[in-house]
């Protein structure tokens, strides 16, 4: 198998302009885009296919032509459906781009709030939805400026931004969030847990340890987990380790065995089993496909 058939992403961005657009395809149901957060705003169009969004602990599988909305801060995954490809377009902007650190009324009644959490997402907009083609068309706009990059787009593009909230705001897909303290505690506890991995995949984890980040038993522990995230504490470190070794055999010239040290697997034909497990390919020949 060539995993290149397996994801291919183009993307159009500049480190000094917080906006950008990506081009995402996958196939075979690989790879996963795990749990995480942010502090743009992603906004998602379907082209093909169909996936499992996970966006605050909402479940629904995406259609094509659908647009889905991602808040800043918002817990969310996406999950490729296996043997259906998927191609979607990704628009990730910061609201520092448009202005949020400016106060005026604007910004208090509208863009701090939403980046607060005050506000929340509908998350998905679909084709017989209210104000779908406006929304789309505005949409299409903003990632054809960012991908050209014309004389003076930046100027524009933050027109165009401004008025892609305009609608989603005039048409009820920004609303108040209903605050649930047993909800927020929740979340808490899973970002805590979620930041922890990220920072000691390198090193042992013990699902002991995590739970007592939670206060919980091990055994409620991994029954919390599961429920909110929908895959065991286990299956997502091993994932996000994979994640891991997957993009330093693309972009280092490391050996296996020290890719495998790194992304957290002391044990090189674990790392191998699990490797192939995951991507349906050998580390090595994952390496050779993306040269």
């Amino acid at each position: 198998m060539n995993t290149k058939t397996l994801y291919r992403q183009t993307s159009f961005t500049n480190s000094d302009f917080p906006f950008s657009i990506k081009q995402i395809s996958t196939q075979n149901g690989q790879p996963d885009i795990l749990f995480h957060w942010h502090t743009d705003i992603e906004i998602i169009y379907v082209n093909e296919g169909t996936a499992q969004f996970h966006i605050d602990y909402e479940y629904f599988n995406s259609q094509p032509g659908d647009i889905i909305l991602i808040r800043p801060n918002a817990l969310h995954s996406i999950h490729p459906i296996q043997s259906s490809s998927h191609t979607m377009n990704v628009l990730h902007f910061n609201l520092d781009l448009i202005g949020i650190t400016h106060k005026n009324i604007a910004t208090l009644k509208y863009l701090q709030p939403l980046y607060n959490g005050d506000f929340e997402f509908v998350r998905r907009i679909q084709a017989q939805s209210p104000g779908y083609e406006k929304i789309k068309q505005s949409l299409l706009t903003c990632m054809a400026n960012g991908r050209e990059q014309g004389p003076f787009y930046e100027l524009r593009l933050k027109s165009q931004l401004n008025e892609l909230l305009y609608l989603l705001f005039s048409h009820h897909y920004i609303v108040e969030k209903k605050f649930s303290t047993d909800a927020y505690r929740r979340e808490e506890k899973i970002r805590l847990v979620l930041d922890h991995i990220s920072n000691h995949y390198q090193e042992e984890l013990m699902i002991e340890h995590l739970a007592e980040l939670c206060h919980f038993s091990p055994t409620h522990f991994m029954n919390f987990f599961k429920k909110q995230l929908g895959i065991s504490c286990m299956e997502y470190i091993i994932q996000y380790r994979l994640k891991k070794a997957a993009h330093l055999l693309q972009h280092s010239d490391l050996a296996i065995i020290d890719i495998a040290s790194q992304s957290g697997f002391n044990n090189l034909s674990n790392f191998n089993r699990q490797f192939k497990k995951y991507y349906q390919v050998t580390p090595s020949q994952y390496r050779k496909a993306c040269l």
